[in-house]
């Protein structure tokens, strides 16, 4: 599947999809990433800033990649 990321929103979105469609929580995505619970609440309604390392852990969990593309 691939998503268009260019805001806070989208990658929240992406998170949500990707959780959502290997069934777990945001708890158990939390755990799996090594973030709080609380943190990847905020990143998926769209939270304007963000924790690199958090966001990278996070994709890894979720065996997402994220692609840098030029236009």
């Amino acid at each position: 599947m691939k998503q268009r990321i260019r805001t806070m929103m989208d990658v929240g979105m992406a998170f949500k999809a990707g959780r959502q469609a290997k069934g777990w929580t945001q708890e158990e995505l939390a755990r799996r990433a090594h973030v709080s619970r609380s943190w990847l609440a905020q990143v998926e309604t769209g939270k304007p800033s963000f924790d690199t390392y958090k966001v990278l852990a996070t994709l890894q969990a979720l065996d997402l990649t994220l692609w840098a593309v030029s236009k």
